[in-house]
């Protein structure tokens, strides 16, 4: 369940790249989101009607996806932040980061194996 979680939010954060209204985002943005546990609420907050975060946020459809999602990107934070140039080739958007480290999460397998 949690994998389909995972590839459906990827399409979400890829539409918003898409987009080009959040360019700005930087790495340097996304990191206090991540490290306080509230990525999903900053990216609905910023993205707005852009983004339907609801079965993520407002639901039971995927088991409290918000904090095992927030886990795993503060574990990649801890072992990768000022690191993301040479690991993903990411130097500036934060979403693309983002982006970077779902598709790891996904790579790494880790806890979504049901």
């Amino acid at each position: 369940m949690k994998l389909t979680a995972l590839t459906l939010l990827i399409g979400k954060i890829n539409h918003l790249i898409d987009l080009g209204k959040y360019d700005e985002i930087t790495i340097e943005e996304i990191y206090k989101p991540i490290n306080d546990g509230k990525i999903l609420r900053y990216l609905k907050e910023k993205a707005g009607n852009d983004i339907d975060l609801s079965i993520y946020l407002n639901s039971k459809t995927f088991n409290d996806f918000e904090s095992w999602y927030a886990e795993h990107l503060q574990s990649l934070y801890n072992a990768y932040s000022g690191d993301e140039n040479r690991k993903w080739s990411i130097q500036n958007k934060g979403l693309c980061l983002l982006l970077a480290w779902t598709n790891e999460i996904i790579q790494q397998g880790s806890g979504w194996v049901e």
